[in-house]
């Protein structure tokens, strides 16, 4: 039963490939495009590696064992919210997919003066963000807490400034149209965050999010193929990390990591190294969501109901201003802890339709995203010539990976940090330019009123008289 279900993937996933391709809509812009290459490595190449090559290495950790029943399930889950993200984000999104512009637009004299305005002002505070992470979880108080980790010592407002350290590079390399000045504090951010090693996420992203500005830059519908070539080193440093965070930082203190080394041991088969090397956490959301359809809700007996969603209402408050913060959503129905060890996995956004009301809250929330996101890629192509509402979308792009992984409300966190230094720059601009709208924009004064109307007058009388050319 497994097996069919598993080639019965396969060929929906390049069905829905092909009918987007065949679309005119496709290009790298295009939400459904991050989406298809999501699915395809986490629901489509795991579960067969899963089950050809007997990876379980995430089932021990989970404690858990899937039925067959709650294999096939998982497939079938996966593939409906494909279906109907795709097809939401395709209809709602559909528009001419063509740049206003044949070359990028440059940056005015006054965008220009306003983004040095606004490095100026965030980098302080990224240093301190940088300065005050050094001492790792310990120094933050973290600590697991109803399955999820939370901060009792800082706040997420001073950590996770840091991060947006890549939009704000990205917004140079428009300013400076890609000159290689911007390309050594770049290598500086990826070498500081390599060596930090947590938040592994942000270099993948960070270079997607170049790799798309660069494509709208020089109006390509598609990814260069330099991108891909680096992609691999990009994808290698990522796995690197995630078998040992410290790789770095032992090579230059020339310690060992011990609990990295524990993992290998005389006698290993040549079958157990590559499972130890590539049945990993990382791209591990089918077994994931093997567990969620398992529990949910024949042991939970009841669902989420979207409730997850009013964490977005007490996020925002500092645990250390609100000492009774809920760890997590304020109102639970459901607890994936309960029932194995669900402790820092994510649920994807296929398992949170699911959690939300089973196949009726999958297909809600896998269409509703989809809707979402299909808006935004049609205002894309109708503001491509205007920078700064580029960047605010490709950025947007380029964390989506994140949202598709973790589902719920983590996407807002990563957004927020991403868009923030984009809407400080439109604050700035707005200041420069005497708290006026910038561009077409005309600001009246009551004064100027009159004035205005009798010139408009006269034109009018003057044109009156002339008569027609």
């Amino acid at each position: 039963m497994i097996e069919p279900a598993l080639y019965f993937q396969v060929l929906i996933w390049l069905a829905v490939l092909g009918f987007f391709l065949a679309s005119g809509q496709a290009s790298i812009f295009h939400p459904a495009t991050v989406y298809l290459g999501f699915h395809g490595l986490v629901f489509v190449i795991r579960p067969l590696l899963v089950h050809f090559l007997g990876f379980d290495s995430v089932w021990r950790y989970m404690v858990f064992r899937p039925e067959e029943e709650d294999f096939v399930r998982a497939l079938a889950v996966s593939s409906v919210a494909l279906i109907c993200f795709v097809g939401a984000s395709l209809f709602f999104g559909w528009t001419e997919t063509r740049f206003l512009t044949k070359a990028a637009p440059v940056l005015s004299p006054l965008q220009k003066r306003a983004l040095v305005w606004t490095t100026l002002v965030l980098l302080p505070y990224m240093a301190v963000s940088i300065a005050t992470t050094q001492g790792g979880a310990e120094a933050s108080g973290e600590r697991a807490e109803n399955g999820v980790f939370i901060q009792t010592h800082s706040t997420g407002y001073l950590n996770d400034a840091q991060f947006m350290l890549a939009p704000l590079l990205c917004a140079w390399l428009v300013a400076t149209r890609f000159h290689w000045l911007n390309f050594p504090p770049i290598l500086l951010y990826v070498a500081y965050r390599s060596y930090t090693g947590w938040a592994r996420w942000t270099i993948v992203l960070f270079f997607l999010m170049i790799v798309i500005v660069y494509c709208a830059q020089h109006r390509r519908r598609w990814l260069p193929l330099w991108s891909i070539a680096l992609a691999i080193p990009v994808l290698v440093l990522f796995s690197i990390l995630g078998h040992n965070r410290e790789v770095l930082k032992n090579l230059f203190t020339g310690e060992v990591n011990e609990s990295a080394m524990n993992d290998l041991h005389p006698g290993m088969s040549a079958e157990e190294k590559r499972n130890l090397r590539l049945d990993t956490l990382d791209f591990a959301n089918f077994d994931y969501l093997c567990y969620i359809v398992a529990v949910v809700p024949k042991r939970t007996n009841a669902y989420s109901y979207g409730l997850q969603y009013l964490q977005i209402l007490t996020e925002p408050i500092p645990r250390i201003l609100w000492k009774g913060k809920p760890a997590g959503a304020p109102v639970q129905t459901i607890n994936l802890g309960a029932y194995g060890n669900f402790l820092g996995l994510t649920v994807s956004l296929a398992g949170d339709g699911w959690m939300s009301g089973g196949w009726v809250g999958l297909i809600i929330t896998a269409s509703l995203v989809g809707l979402i996101l299909g808006k935004g890629h049609k205002r894309f192509w109708r503001q491509s010539d205007q920078p700064i509402a580029v960047l605010f979308y490709i950025s947007g792009v380029a964390v989506l990976p994140q949202w598709y992984r973790d589902g719920g409300i983590s996407i807002f966190k990563f957004l927020m940090w991403t868009w923030l230094p984009f809407f400080i720059w439109l604050a700035v601009i707005w200041l420069l330019n005497g708290r006026r709208l910038p561009g077409n924009s005309i600001v009246i004064r009551p004064g100027e009123r009159l004035r205005i109307l009798q010139n408009h007058q006269r034109s009018s009388a003057a044109r009156t008289v002339a008569g027609p050319h």
